[in-house]
C-alpha cells in the first residue's frame, strides 16, 4: 500500500484503483446479455468487481429488480421496463458508484409472430375443415421470445359458430344451420405485455357433408338417366386427381358405351346414404377408399338403338355405390360401382 495526499484528504490507492477510508468503489465490467425488451424482465448477469451484499443496479436509470449478489464479481438480476436506446448499467455500493457506459441497448420491442391451426377431431379429417355443428380444436401457435406465454392476452371472434375456452387452444363450434359450402373466418388478436397487438386469421371450409355428397351423387345418377346427356357431361363434377382420374376415364367410357347401344326410357334414383370417413376404411362392394360414400337405389328402364348381343332391353334394378373425395376446399366424385340385384345387362352401366 502507499500513500498520497490530495489536498487535506488522504487517498489511499491499490493496483486495482482508488478506494476511500471504510469502503470500496464497485466495477462493472460487462453484462450479458448486453440487449433485451422495452419491457423489462430480461434476466442478466454483471461482471465487476467488489460487489457486496445489499448492492443496488440501476440499467438505463431504472432500479433493476430481483437482484442477487452471486459473489464479489457477479451480480444476477432482472431489468425494469424502460424506452428503447442504450443505456448505462450502474452498481451502487454503500453509496459508491461504479458505471459501465451504453453497456445494455433496450431493443425496439418486436411484436409476436402468429399462425393459427384449426382441425377436427375425426381420423384424417383435413385441417381447416369442419361440417355443420361440428367442434373443432382451434390452436394459435405464437413466436415472441420477449414475451413469456402466459402473459400474452388471446381474444378469439369468428364470422359466425362459437368459440369455448380461452388461451392459446380453444375450441370452435361450427353453426348448426347455415348455407354451404361455405368459408368461416377465425380471427385472433394477440397481445403481448407491451404495446403491440398483433391479428391473424384463418379460413375455415365450411360444409354440409352428407348432403353435399348425396346431392352430388343423386345428380350424376340422374343426369346418367337422361340418354340425351352424352358422357363428358355426367362425369362433370368427378375429379381429374390422380387419385381419381383412371376411375373417372372408366365411367366416361362406359356411359360412352351405353349412350351407343342404350335409350333409357324411365328411371327411379332414390335418397342417398351418406358416411364420411376421410378414407379410413373401404368404401363400396368393390372395396375403394373414399373420404366419403354414398349409396343410392336406382333402376332404369331401356330399350335398344342398336341391334346385336351388346343390347339386352328391359330393366336395370339394383344399388350404387359412389366414392367421394375432399379435395381443395370442395367435395368432388370419385368413382361409381353399380351392385345390380338381378343379371348384368352387356354395356349398360358396371
Amino acid at each position: 500500500m502507499c500513500l498520497g495526499a490530495v489536498g487535506a484528504a488522504l487517498l489511499m490507492v491499490r493496483c486495482g484503483g482508488p478506494t476511500r477510508p471504510g469502503g470500496t468503489t464497485p466495477s462493472v465490467f460487462s453484462i450479458d446479455p448486453a440487449h433485451g425488451s422495452p419491457t423489462g424482465g430480461t434476466a442478466v448477469r454483471i461482471a465487476g468487481d467488489h460487489f457486496v451484499a445489499g448492492a443496488v443496479v440501476v440499467v438505463g436509470g431504472v432500479p433493476a429488480t430481483d437482484v442477487v449478489v452471486e459473489s464479489a464479481t457477479s451480480i444476477a438480476a432482472k431489468t425494469g421496463p424502460r424506452a428503447p436506446g442504450s443505456a448505462d448499467v450502474m452498481v451502487t455500493v454503500a453509496g459508491r458508484s461504479g458505471t459501465l457506459a451504453g453497456g445494455f441497448t433496450y431493443d425496439l420491442d418486436a411484436p409476436p409472430v402468429v399462425a393459427i391451426r384449426a382441425r377436427g377431431t375425426r381420423p384424417n379429417e383435413p385441417e381447416n375443415f369442419a361440417d355443420l355443428d361440428e367442434e373443432i380444436v382451434v390452436t394459435a401457435v405464437v413466436e415472441d421470445p420477449e414475451t413469456p406465454a402466459d402473459q400474452l392476452t388471446f381474444d378469439w371472434t369468428a364470422e359466425a359458430g362459437t368459440f369455448s375456452g380461452s388461451g392459446a387452444t380453444v375450441t370452435w363450434r361450427a353453426p348448426a344451420d347455415a348455407p354451404t359450402p361455405a368459408s368461416v373466418v377465425l380471427a385472433l388478436t394477440v397481445s403481448d405485455r407491451g404495446s403491440n397487438h398483433v391479428s391473424a386469421t384463418a379460413a375455415v371450409s365450411l360444409h354440409n357433408s352428407r348432403k353435399e355428397v348425396g346431392d352430388l351423387a343423386r345428380e350424376f345418377l340422374l343426369d346418367f338417366s337422361d340418354s340425351n346427356k352424352d358422357a363428358a357431361f355426367v362425369v362433370r363434377n368427378f375429379s381429374k386427381s390422380p387419385r381419381c382420374e383412371p376411375e373417372r376415364d372408366k365411367e366416361f367410357s362406359e356411359i360412352d358405351d351405353n349412350r351407343k347401344s342404350y335409350r333409357i326410357t324411365s328411371s327411379a334414383v332414390g335418397a342417398a346414404t351418406v358416411k364420411v370417413q376421410f378414407g379410413s376404411r373401404p368404401c363400396t362392394h368393390e372395396p375403394r377408399e373414399g373420404d366419403a360414400c354414398a349409396v343410392i337405389p336406382a333402376s332404369w328402364d331401356s330399350v335398344c338403338v342398336t341391334s346385336g348381343t351388346t343390347c339386352t332391353p328391359g330393366r336395370s334394378d339394383g344399388i350404387d355405390h359412389v366414392t367421394a373425395v375432399f379435395e381443395q376446399s370442395q367435395w368432388r366424385l370419385c368413382a361409381s360401382y353399380y351392385q345390380s340385384r338381378g343379371p348384368v345387362r352387356p354395356t349398360f352401366i358396371r
